[in-house]
Protein backbone atom coordinates (compact mmCIF):
# COMPACT_ATOMS: atom_id res chain seq x y z
CA UNK A 1 0.00 0.00 0.00
CA UNK A 2 1.16 3.40 -1.06
CA UNK A 3 2.14 6.15 1.49
CA UNK A 4 -0.20 8.92 1.05
CA UNK A 5 2.16 12.22 -0.35
CA UNK A 6 2.17 14.90 2.03
CA UNK A 7 0.74 18.36 0.92
CA UNK A 8 2.65 21.80 1.43
CA UNK A 9 0.97 23.80 3.85
CA UNK A 10 -0.11 27.23 3.42
CA UNK A 11 -0.09 29.66 5.88
CA UNK A 12 -0.93 33.55 5.32
CA UNK A 13 1.19 36.28 5.98
CA UNK A 14 -0.04 38.89 8.03
CA UNK A 15 2.29 42.02 5.85
CA UNK A 16 0.47 44.64 4.76
CA UNK A 17 0.49 43.41 1.43
CA UNK A 18 -1.15 40.59 2.49
CA UNK A 19 0.71 38.08 0.48
CA UNK A 20 0.62 34.14 1.16
CA UNK A 21 3.61 32.05 1.76
CA UNK A 22 3.74 27.90 1.61
CA UNK A 23 5.37 25.46 4.12
CA UNK A 24 6.79 22.33 2.98
CA UNK A 25 5.72 19.16 4.34
CA UNK A 26 6.83 17.84 7.92
CA UNK A 27 9.94 15.56 7.69
CA UNK A 28 9.91 12.13 9.57
CA UNK A 29 13.53 12.34 11.39
CA UNK A 30 14.35 12.55 14.99
CA UNK A 31 11.62 14.47 15.97
CA UNK A 32 9.09 11.74 14.92
CA UNK A 33 6.76 10.29 11.83
CA UNK A 34 3.26 11.39 11.02
CA UNK A 35 2.53 7.73 11.31
CA UNK A 36 3.79 7.07 14.76
CA UNK A 37 1.09 5.74 17.00
CA UNK A 38 -0.09 8.13 20.15
CA UNK A 39 0.83 7.22 23.27
CA UNK A 40 -1.76 4.90 25.09
CA UNK A 41 -3.86 6.87 27.38
CA UNK A 42 -2.76 5.98 31.14
CA UNK A 43 -5.06 4.76 34.33
CA UNK A 44 -8.18 5.89 35.44
CA UNK A 45 -7.48 8.16 38.62
CA UNK A 46 -9.88 6.91 41.64
CA UNK A 47 -12.01 9.41 43.55
CA UNK A 48 -11.03 10.59 47.16
CA UNK A 49 -13.35 11.20 49.60
CA UNK A 50 -13.19 14.37 51.90
CA UNK A 51 -12.38 12.49 54.90
CA UNK A 52 -9.73 10.40 52.84
CA UNK A 53 -8.11 13.84 51.88
CA UNK A 54 -8.36 15.07 55.30
CA UNK A 55 -6.05 12.32 56.51
CA UNK A 56 -4.14 12.55 53.80
CA UNK A 57 -3.02 16.46 54.85
CA UNK A 58 -2.81 15.51 58.77
CA UNK A 59 -0.52 12.41 57.91
CA UNK A 60 1.92 14.47 56.16
CA UNK A 61 5.33 15.00 58.25
CA UNK A 62 6.16 17.89 56.11
CA UNK A 63 4.09 20.00 56.93
CA UNK A 64 4.63 20.50 60.78
CA UNK A 65 8.19 21.05 59.66
CA UNK A 66 7.18 23.70 57.13
CA UNK A 67 5.22 26.33 59.67
CA UNK A 68 8.31 25.86 62.22
CA UNK A 69 10.57 26.57 59.46
CA UNK A 70 8.39 29.85 58.14
CA UNK A 71 6.78 31.54 61.76
CA UNK A 72 9.48 32.56 63.99
CA UNK A 73 9.06 31.94 67.63
CA UNK A 74 6.40 33.58 69.59
CA UNK A 75 9.12 35.64 72.54
CA UNK A 76 8.06 35.84 76.31
CA UNK A 77 6.29 39.28 76.86
CA UNK A 78 5.72 39.42 73.24
CA UNK A 79 2.99 42.33 72.37
CA UNK A 80 -0.39 41.59 71.08
CA UNK A 81 -2.70 38.97 72.32
CA UNK A 82 -1.05 35.44 72.42
CA UNK A 83 -2.24 33.05 70.25
CA UNK A 84 -4.78 29.78 71.49
CA UNK A 85 -3.38 27.75 69.39
CA UNK A 86 0.42 26.53 68.09
CA UNK A 87 1.34 28.10 64.83
CA UNK A 88 0.52 24.53 63.21
CA UNK A 89 -2.40 24.14 63.72
CA UNK A 90 -3.56 27.25 62.08
CA UNK A 91 -1.40 26.44 59.40
CA UNK A 92 -3.26 23.12 59.27
CA UNK A 93 -6.64 25.41 59.38
CA UNK A 94 -5.43 27.46 56.45
CA UNK A 95 -4.77 23.71 54.18
CA UNK A 96 -8.24 22.54 55.37
CA UNK A 97 -9.70 25.56 53.75
CA UNK A 98 -9.05 23.44 50.37
CA UNK A 99 -10.84 20.78 51.78
CA UNK A 100 -14.10 22.01 53.22
CA UNK A 101 -14.21 25.04 50.81
CA UNK A 102 -14.42 28.00 53.46
CA UNK A 103 -12.50 29.46 56.65
CA UNK A 104 -16.30 29.56 58.34
CA UNK A 105 -16.89 25.92 56.81
CA UNK A 106 -13.46 24.89 58.59
CA UNK A 107 -14.12 26.20 61.47
CA UNK A 108 -17.63 24.62 61.99
CA UNK A 109 -15.31 21.60 61.67
CA UNK A 110 -12.86 21.84 63.58
CA UNK A 111 -15.66 22.39 66.38
CA UNK A 112 -17.22 18.79 66.02
CA UNK A 113 -14.80 15.83 67.50
CA UNK A 114 -14.94 13.91 64.40
CA UNK A 115 -12.29 16.15 62.78
CA UNK A 116 -10.81 17.32 65.46
CA UNK A 117 -9.98 14.22 67.29
CA UNK A 118 -8.32 13.04 63.92
CA UNK A 119 -6.28 16.27 64.19
CA UNK A 120 -5.41 15.54 67.73
CA UNK A 121 -4.43 12.09 66.95
CA UNK A 122 -2.02 13.14 64.05
CA UNK A 123 -0.17 15.91 66.48
CA UNK A 124 -0.03 13.00 68.57
CA UNK A 125 2.05 11.09 65.81
CA UNK A 126 4.25 13.62 64.61
CA UNK A 127 4.61 15.97 67.59
CA UNK A 128 4.25 13.35 70.73
CA UNK A 129 1.69 13.04 73.28
CA UNK A 130 2.84 15.95 75.30
CA UNK A 131 1.56 18.30 72.62
CA UNK A 132 -1.45 16.13 71.73
CA UNK A 133 -2.55 16.74 75.31
CA UNK A 134 -2.00 20.53 75.38
CA UNK A 135 -4.30 21.09 72.73
CA UNK A 136 -7.78 22.68 73.97
CA UNK A 137 -10.77 20.20 73.20
CA UNK A 138 -12.38 22.03 70.27
CA UNK A 139 -10.65 23.94 67.28
CA UNK A 140 -10.17 27.46 67.23
CA UNK A 141 -13.27 29.46 65.74
CA UNK A 142 -13.57 31.57 63.00
CA UNK A 143 -12.53 34.80 65.00
CA UNK A 144 -9.10 33.63 66.41
CA UNK A 145 -8.48 31.91 62.72
CA UNK A 146 -9.05 35.44 61.20
CA UNK A 147 -6.77 37.18 63.48
CA UNK A 148 -3.76 34.87 63.22
CA UNK A 149 -3.99 34.96 59.86
CA UNK A 150 -4.33 38.87 59.65
CA UNK A 151 -1.32 39.27 62.23
CA UNK A 152 0.76 36.33 61.36
CA UNK A 153 0.04 34.67 58.09
CA UNK A 154 0.11 36.99 55.95
CA UNK A 155 2.99 39.32 57.20
CA UNK A 156 5.15 35.66 56.82
CA UNK A 157 3.79 34.40 53.19
CA UNK A 158 7.57 35.00 51.60
CA UNK A 159 9.35 32.43 54.23
CA UNK A 160 5.64 30.71 54.03
CA UNK A 161 5.97 30.32 50.25
CA UNK A 162 9.75 29.67 50.28
CA UNK A 163 9.66 26.89 53.24
CA UNK A 164 6.48 25.12 51.61
CA UNK A 165 8.43 25.00 47.60
CA UNK A 166 11.82 23.79 48.91
CA UNK A 167 10.09 20.76 51.17
CA UNK A 168 7.67 20.24 48.15
CA UNK A 169 10.91 19.70 45.78
CA UNK A 170 12.44 17.23 48.14
CA UNK A 171 8.66 15.46 48.14
CA UNK A 172 9.19 15.41 44.68
CA UNK A 173 12.65 13.94 44.67
CA UNK A 174 12.09 11.27 46.99
CA UNK A 175 9.36 9.40 45.13
CA UNK A 176 11.77 9.80 41.96
CA UNK A 177 10.48 12.58 40.22
CA UNK A 178 12.66 15.37 38.61
CA UNK A 179 15.85 12.91 40.06
CA UNK A 180 18.89 12.90 38.67
CA UNK A 181 19.48 8.79 39.31
CA UNK A 182 16.44 7.70 36.94
CA UNK A 183 17.02 6.27 33.72
CA UNK A 184 18.20 8.89 31.30
CA UNK A 185 15.39 9.65 28.31
CA UNK A 186 16.45 11.67 25.34
CA UNK A 187 16.86 15.21 25.07
CA UNK A 188 14.02 14.94 22.53
CA UNK A 189 11.61 12.08 24.35
CA UNK A 190 12.58 12.72 27.84
CA UNK A 191 10.64 10.60 30.46
CA UNK A 192 7.58 12.21 32.29
CA UNK A 193 9.29 12.35 35.56
CA UNK A 194 12.10 14.63 33.81
CA UNK A 195 9.67 17.16 32.31
CA UNK A 196 8.05 20.11 34.86
CA UNK A 197 5.13 22.06 33.31
CA UNK A 198 3.93 25.12 34.21
CA UNK A 199 0.96 27.95 33.78
CA UNK A 200 -0.62 30.73 35.07
CA UNK A 201 -4.46 31.27 36.10
CA UNK A 202 -6.43 34.36 37.19
CA UNK A 203 -8.14 33.33 40.49
CA UNK A 204 -11.61 35.29 41.13
CA UNK A 205 -11.68 36.84 44.33
CA UNK A 206 -14.96 36.75 46.16
CA UNK A 207 -16.70 40.17 45.30
CA UNK A 208 -16.21 41.39 41.44
CA UNK A 209 -16.48 44.98 42.41
CA UNK A 210 -14.45 47.08 41.59
CA UNK A 211 -15.01 50.67 42.84
CA UNK A 212 -15.79 51.04 47.23
CA UNK A 213 -18.89 52.77 46.42
CA UNK A 214 -21.32 52.70 43.76
CA UNK A 215 -24.25 55.45 43.11
CA UNK A 216 -27.95 54.32 42.03
CA UNK A 217 -28.44 56.86 39.51
CA UNK A 218 -32.63 56.34 39.98
CA UNK A 219 -32.75 56.50 43.35
CA UNK A 220 -29.73 58.44 44.19
CA UNK A 221 -28.32 55.19 47.05
CA UNK A 222 -25.00 55.03 47.62
CA UNK A 223 -23.68 51.73 48.31
CA UNK A 224 -20.63 50.40 49.61
CA UNK A 225 -18.44 47.47 48.60
CA UNK A 226 -15.82 45.66 49.46
CA UNK A 227 -12.97 45.15 47.27
CA UNK A 228 -9.95 43.45 46.29
CA UNK A 229 -7.42 46.24 45.95
CA UNK A 230 -4.76 43.80 44.17
CA UNK A 231 -7.12 42.39 41.73
CA UNK A 232 -7.04 43.68 38.27
CA UNK A 233 -8.60 42.89 34.42
CA UNK A 234 -5.95 40.63 32.50
CA UNK A 235 -6.54 38.92 28.94
CA UNK A 236 -6.19 35.10 28.87
CA UNK A 237 -5.80 33.28 25.91
CA UNK A 238 -8.36 33.86 22.87
CA UNK A 239 -8.69 37.11 24.42
CA UNK A 240 -11.24 36.93 27.11
CA UNK A 241 -11.30 39.13 29.95
CA UNK A 242 -11.17 37.91 33.17
CA UNK A 243 -10.61 40.02 36.98
CA UNK A 244 -8.42 38.35 39.64
CA UNK A 245 -5.26 37.65 41.23
CA UNK A 246 -2.49 35.65 39.10
CA UNK A 247 -0.81 32.67 40.52
CA UNK A 248 1.85 30.90 38.47
CA UNK A 249 2.16 27.39 39.42
CA UNK A 250 4.63 24.91 38.35
CA UNK A 251 4.39 20.98 38.81
CA UNK A 252 5.83 17.30 37.48
CA UNK A 253 4.05 14.28 37.97
CA UNK A 254 5.02 10.84 36.98
CA UNK A 255 4.04 8.52 34.36
CA UNK A 256 0.90 6.45 33.93
CA UNK A 257 0.61 7.13 37.55
CA UNK A 258 -2.96 9.08 38.71
CA UNK A 259 -2.82 11.43 41.69
CA UNK A 260 0.57 11.74 41.10
CA UNK A 261 0.97 15.36 40.50
CA UNK A 262 3.56 17.36 43.18
CA UNK A 263 2.94 21.36 43.27
CA UNK A 264 6.81 22.45 43.23
CA UNK A 265 6.29 25.95 42.97
CA UNK A 266 3.72 29.07 43.32
CA UNK A 267 4.16 32.50 42.71
CA UNK A 268 1.52 36.24 42.74
CA UNK A 269 2.52 37.63 39.83
CA UNK A 270 1.99 41.20 38.22
CA UNK A 271 -0.62 41.95 35.77
CA UNK A 272 -1.05 45.70 36.58
CA UNK A 273 1.01 48.46 35.85
CA UNK A 274 4.48 48.97 37.34
CA UNK A 275 3.65 52.04 38.60
CA UNK A 276 0.47 50.86 40.23
CA UNK A 277 2.46 47.52 41.35
CA UNK A 278 6.41 47.70 41.87
CA UNK A 279 7.29 44.59 43.89
CA UNK A 280 5.64 42.07 41.61
CA UNK A 281 7.53 40.20 38.74
CA UNK A 282 5.95 39.85 35.58
CA UNK A 283 4.50 36.42 34.15
CA UNK A 284 7.98 36.13 32.34
CA UNK A 285 10.18 37.02 34.66
CA UNK A 286 8.63 35.13 37.80
CA UNK A 287 8.64 31.99 35.29
CA UNK A 288 12.60 31.94 34.47
CA UNK A 289 13.58 32.55 38.24
CA UNK A 290 11.30 30.05 39.27
CA UNK A 291 12.57 27.64 36.60
CA UNK A 292 16.10 28.27 37.50
CA UNK A 293 15.61 27.77 41.20
CA UNK A 294 14.46 24.66 40.45
CA UNK A 295 16.96 23.68 38.36
CA UNK A 296 19.38 24.28 40.94
CA UNK A 297 17.79 21.71 43.22
CA UNK A 298 16.52 19.22 40.88
CA UNK A 299 19.21 18.58 38.12
CA UNK A 300 17.47 15.68 36.93
CA UNK A 301 15.21 18.42 34.65
CA UNK A 302 15.58 17.51 31.55
CA UNK A 303 12.32 19.52 30.15
CA UNK A 304 9.63 22.40 30.54
CA UNK A 305 6.94 23.12 28.98
CA UNK A 306 4.95 26.62 29.22
CA UNK A 307 2.16 28.25 26.91
CA UNK A 308 3.35 31.43 24.57
CA UNK A 309 3.72 33.34 27.46
CA UNK A 310 6.97 32.64 27.54
CA UNK A 311 8.58 34.58 24.34
CA UNK A 312 12.66 34.03 23.49
CA UNK A 313 14.36 36.48 25.83
CA UNK A 314 12.71 33.92 28.92
CA UNK A 315 13.66 30.90 27.09
CA UNK A 316 17.41 31.94 26.59
CA UNK A 317 18.51 31.90 29.96
CA UNK A 318 16.64 28.60 30.77
CA UNK A 319 18.37 26.96 27.76
CA UNK A 320 21.55 28.12 28.39
CA UNK A 321 20.74 26.35 31.83
CA UNK A 322 20.80 23.07 30.49
CA UNK A 323 17.37 22.16 29.23
CA UNK A 324 15.19 21.80 26.75
CA UNK A 325 11.89 24.72 26.91
CA UNK A 326 9.09 23.51 24.74
CA UNK A 327 6.05 26.65 23.66
CA UNK A 328 3.81 26.36 20.93
CA UNK A 329 4.94 29.16 18.32
CA UNK A 330 3.88 32.51 18.26
CA UNK A 331 0.99 33.18 16.07
CA UNK A 332 2.52 36.34 14.93
CA UNK A 333 5.67 34.84 13.88
CA UNK A 334 6.82 35.43 10.37
CA UNK A 335 10.30 33.36 8.48
CA UNK A 336 13.03 35.17 8.96
CA UNK A 337 16.30 34.62 7.00
CA UNK A 338 19.04 32.57 8.92
CA UNK A 339 21.85 32.33 6.17
CA UNK A 340 23.26 31.14 2.82
CA UNK A 341 24.69 28.23 2.41
CA UNK A 342 27.33 28.14 -0.24
CA UNK A 343 28.69 24.77 -1.35
CA UNK A 344 30.49 23.43 -4.80
CA UNK A 345 28.79 26.24 -6.75
CA UNK A 346 25.07 25.76 -5.00
CA UNK A 347 23.79 27.93 -2.56
CA UNK A 348 20.67 26.90 -0.63
CA UNK A 349 19.18 29.65 0.77
CA UNK A 350 17.82 28.97 4.68
CA UNK A 351 15.17 30.54 6.85
CA UNK A 352 13.39 29.96 10.13
CA UNK A 353 9.80 28.91 9.71
CA UNK A 354 7.15 27.24 12.45
CA UNK A 355 10.45 27.18 14.56
CA UNK A 356 12.80 25.25 12.09
CA UNK A 357 15.51 25.76 9.69
CA UNK A 358 13.84 25.38 5.97
CA UNK A 359 15.13 26.28 2.58
CA UNK A 360 13.59 28.54 0.76
CA UNK A 361 12.71 27.93 -2.96
CA UNK A 362 10.15 29.92 -4.69
CA UNK A 363 6.92 28.62 -6.70
CA UNK A 364 6.11 29.22 -10.45
CA UNK A 365 3.89 31.51 -9.41
CA UNK A 366 6.39 33.46 -7.15
CA UNK A 367 5.30 33.16 -3.90
CA UNK A 368 7.58 31.68 -1.20
CA UNK A 369 7.79 28.25 -0.84
CA UNK A 370 9.47 27.02 2.59
CA UNK A 371 10.92 23.54 2.86
CA UNK A 372 11.58 21.68 6.25
CA UNK A 373 14.83 20.56 7.07
CA UNK A 374 14.75 17.12 8.25
CA UNK A 375 17.08 16.72 11.69
CA UNK A 376 19.07 13.97 12.56
CA UNK A 377 19.51 15.15 16.24
CA UNK A 378 19.41 17.40 18.51
CA UNK A 379 23.09 17.86 20.10
CA UNK A 380 23.45 19.01 23.71
CA UNK A 381 26.89 20.33 24.73
CA UNK A 382 27.61 21.36 28.23
CA UNK A 383 30.15 24.34 28.81
CA UNK A 384 31.53 25.82 32.17
CA UNK A 385 29.28 28.82 31.91
CA UNK A 386 26.23 27.60 29.66
CA UNK A 387 24.89 24.67 28.03
CA UNK A 388 24.73 24.47 24.04
CA UNK A 389 21.78 23.04 21.81
CA UNK A 390 22.08 22.54 18.04
CA UNK A 391 20.15 20.55 15.01
CA UNK A 392 22.63 18.32 13.25
CA UNK A 393 20.61 18.07 9.65
CA UNK A 394 20.96 17.28 6.27
CA UNK A 395 20.09 19.82 3.47
CA UNK A 396 19.30 17.83 -0.16
CA UNK A 397 21.43 18.49 -2.77
CA UNK A 398 21.93 17.23 -6.33
CA UNK A 399 25.24 17.74 -5.96
CA UNK A 400 25.18 15.46 -2.67
CA UNK A 401 23.63 16.27 0.59
CA UNK A 402 25.43 18.43 2.98
CA UNK A 403 25.44 18.10 6.76
CA UNK A 404 25.23 21.09 8.80
CA UNK A 405 25.16 21.67 12.61
CA UNK A 406 22.41 25.18 13.50
CA UNK A 407 22.61 26.82 17.17
CA UNK A 408 19.20 26.54 18.58
CA UNK A 409 20.79 28.55 21.65
CA UNK A 410 21.54 32.29 21.58
CA UNK A 411 24.92 32.86 20.56
CA UNK A 412 27.22 35.63 20.99
CA UNK A 413 26.35 37.47 17.64
CA UNK A 414 22.75 37.27 18.51
CA UNK A 415 23.04 39.22 21.48
CA UNK A 416 24.80 42.19 20.08
CA UNK A 417 23.15 45.12 19.59
CA UNK A 418 22.19 46.14 15.52
CA UNK A 419 23.30 49.78 15.56
CA UNK A 420 20.88 50.41 12.76
CA UNK A 421 17.72 48.97 14.81
CA UNK A 422 18.81 49.21 18.66
CA UNK A 423 17.59 45.62 18.97
CA UNK A 424 19.39 42.40 19.20
CA UNK A 425 20.93 41.37 16.02
CA UNK A 426 18.78 38.19 16.05
CA UNK A 427 16.48 36.90 18.34
CA UNK A 428 17.08 32.90 17.68
CA UNK A 429 15.09 31.49 20.68
CA UNK A 430 12.30 33.15 19.80
CA UNK A 431 12.06 31.69 16.23
CA UNK A 432 13.86 29.03 16.39
CA UNK A 433 12.75 26.09 18.59
CA UNK A 434 14.93 22.99 20.07
CA UNK A 435 11.89 20.50 19.42
CA UNK A 436 9.44 22.20 16.42
CA UNK A 437 6.06 22.32 17.86
CA UNK A 438 4.53 20.56 14.73
CA UNK A 439 5.92 17.66 14.92
CA UNK A 440 5.10 14.44 17.17
CA UNK A 441 8.03 14.97 20.01
CA UNK A 442 6.26 18.32 20.17
CA UNK A 443 2.84 17.85 20.54
CA UNK A 444 4.19 14.71 22.99
CA UNK A 445 5.46 17.67 25.47
CA UNK A 446 2.47 20.16 24.71
CA UNK A 447 0.32 17.57 26.12
CA UNK A 448 2.27 17.12 29.34
CA UNK A 449 1.27 21.14 30.00
CA UNK A 450 -2.34 20.50 29.92
CA UNK A 451 -1.78 19.32 33.28
CA UNK A 452 -0.97 22.56 35.09
CA UNK A 453 -4.95 23.52 33.16
CA UNK A 454 -6.22 20.58 35.35
CA UNK A 455 -4.39 21.85 38.23
CA UNK A 456 -5.85 25.07 37.83
CA UNK A 457 -9.50 23.97 37.29
CA UNK A 458 -9.17 21.40 40.70
CA UNK A 459 -7.86 24.69 42.68
CA UNK A 460 -11.04 26.65 41.16
CA UNK A 461 -13.48 23.99 42.06
CA UNK A 462 -12.39 24.05 45.47
CA UNK A 463 -13.92 26.78 46.27
CA UNK A 464 -18.04 27.71 46.06
CA UNK A 465 -18.70 30.03 43.33
CA UNK A 466 -15.19 29.16 41.65
CA UNK A 467 -14.02 32.55 43.46
CA UNK A 468 -10.79 32.27 46.08
CA UNK A 469 -11.41 33.01 49.88
CA UNK A 470 -9.47 35.49 50.38
CA UNK A 471 -9.30 39.26 49.69
CA UNK A 472 -5.82 40.63 48.47
CA UNK A 473 -2.47 39.03 46.60
CA UNK A 474 -0.88 37.61 49.30
CA UNK A 475 -4.24 36.35 51.48
CA UNK A 476 -4.84 34.55 47.64
CA UNK A 477 -1.79 33.04 47.33
CA UNK A 478 -1.66 32.00 50.78
CA UNK A 479 -5.16 30.10 49.96
CA UNK A 480 -3.18 28.51 47.31
CA UNK A 481 0.08 27.39 49.09
CA UNK A 482 -2.88 25.53 51.23
CA UNK A 483 -4.48 23.88 48.05
CA UNK A 484 -0.99 22.68 47.12
CA UNK A 485 -0.02 21.23 50.65
CA UNK A 486 -3.71 19.30 49.87
CA UNK A 487 -2.63 18.20 46.93
CA UNK A 488 0.95 16.97 47.11
CA UNK A 489 -0.41 15.31 50.57
CA UNK A 490 -2.59 13.00 48.34
CA UNK A 491 -0.17 12.24 46.12
CA UNK A 492 2.40 11.18 48.69
CA UNK A 493 -0.10 8.87 49.88
CA UNK A 494 -1.44 7.85 46.49
CA UNK A 495 1.74 7.25 44.67
CA UNK A 496 2.38 4.33 47.50
CA UNK A 497 -0.29 2.56 46.54
CA UNK A 498 -0.71 0.21 43.41
CA UNK A 499 -2.82 0.95 40.66
CA UNK A 500 -5.93 -1.31 39.99
CA UNK A 501 -7.12 -1.80 36.61
CA UNK A 502 -10.81 -3.05 36.01
CA UNK A 503 -10.29 -6.36 34.03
Amino acid sequence: MSTPKKRPRRTKEKTAKGRNWLLGPIPDDVFGSAFDPPPPPGPEAPPIAIDERFEHLLDNPDLYTAIRAALPERKPHSVGRPPSYPPYIYFLFLCSISVFGSARSTAHHFQRNFWWGAVREAVRKHLGPEEADALQPVGPNRSQWNYFFKNHLKKHVTAVRDASRDLWIQQALDMGIIAEERSRGSWVYPEREQVIHGDATVATPPSSQTRHETVDKETGEKKRHRVDDDASYTTEGGGRQVYGNKFLSIAARAASTPHSRVILALESIRHKKRKRDPERDDEGTAVVRLVRHLLGKAPGVRAFTYDTALRGVHRAPLIAGGIVVFTTQHGGIQPHPLRVHESKGHSHKLYVAEGRVCEFHSTVDGEAYYVPLPVQELERRKGIEKTRFSHRMTIPCPQGNHNIRIRVDETKEDSEIDPSTKRKRFNRTEHLRQIPPATPAGRRLKGFRQDSESNHSRFDQAYPHERVPAYGANAALLIYIGYAWVNNSTTRIMARKPVSLAA
